[in-house]
């Protein structure tokens, strides 16, 4: 594919929050005191800095257009032919919630300290994950994104890895009544995870559901810690979906958190939320093709 302009996308790590000392005067502290438990934030650091220099020159020398961000709010598609992330796997997160069809790029800007599940390459061989991009010899796969529908309207940030929907306190007990297939079940627990495959190897997994193919497009829902009555048994507590999802919730202050904590949707008593996996794919390259 032949690009023009290139948007790329990063974040600022918590040693460049402004007024750090102000903000965070603990985590001052430490760095003044070069204490063990911020060794690795300043390799990060370190790292980031040194990644999105690079990054940068790559793309100039290859005689592209490039903007830089590090906040970006709006969708990107009609401006930039690719989104390059300078980060980990949220920054990518963050780049998948503002994309349509423009192709992303995920660039690790601290391989020591990040795995980078969905990052492509590092800085150090961007440069030439960018040219065989140019040529066509490196192209973007499709990934699952969730759509959400809150009492019937599209929300317009679609998930790539999850949403979950509880109580908006982490410690209070979510309540809902839960539709799956047909079927119905008021329940009580921490909330509900609903991944696609691509996400199917975080949360999900934790709360004891399963690793997906990047290439199956349905969802997975998995009940976490529910509450029930000794003998109890929830007949809806997690699989994999044919169909859409419907949670009616039964809290005061509930959410439907999308990819993390950034997204948060609120829902109040009686907000029918609808979880489908209908929404636009996100065109993204891979480190290793499926």
């Amino acid at each position: 594919m032949r690009l023009g302009r290139v948007l790329v996308i990063t974040r600022s790590t918590p040693l460049e929050t402004p007024a750090l000392a102000r903000r965070h005067p603990g985590l001052a502290r430490l760095l003044a005191e070069d204490a063990p438990l911020v060794a690795r934030m300043k390799v990060s650091l370190q790292e980031t800095q040194e990644a999105r220099h690079q990054v940068l020159q790559a793309i100039r020398r290859q005689g592209l257009a490039v903007t830089y961000s590090r906040r970006v709010r709006d969708l990107v598609d009609l401006h930039h032919d690719l989104v390059v992330t300078v980060g980990g796997d949220g920054t990518v997160l963050d780049a998948a919630r503002l994309v349509r069809e423009t192709p992303v790029l995920g660039v690790n800007s601290s391989p020591s300290t990040s795995y980078g599940h969905f990052t492509c390459c590092t800085a150090r061989d961007f440069d030439q994950v960018l040219e065989e991009v140019q040529e066509g010899r490196r192209r973007p796969q499709a990934l699952t994104r969730i759509a959400l529908r809150i009492d019937g309207t599209l929300h317009p940030r679609p998930a790539l890895n999850d949403v979950l929907l509880a109580d908006r306190v982490p410690a209070a007990t979510s309540r809902y009544l839960l539709e799956v297939d047909g079927e119905q079940e008021p329940q009580k627990s921490s909330g509900i995870w609903v991944s696609t495959a691509a996400g199917s190897t975080g949360a999900l997994r934790s709360a004891g559901g399963m690793p997906m193919d990047l290439r199956d497009r349905r969802l997975q829902y998995r009940v976490r810690e529910p509450c029930c009555p000794p003998g109890c048994q929830l007949r809806l507590a997690g699989g994999i979906l044919e169909g859409p999802l419907v949670m009616v919730s039964r809290m005061l202050h509930g959410a439907a958190f999308l990819d993390g904590r950034r997204t948060a949707v609120p829902l109040r008593f009686g907000t029918r939320v609808e979880v489908r996996n209908d929404a636009p794919p996100l065109w993204i390259f891979l480190r290793h093709v499926p």
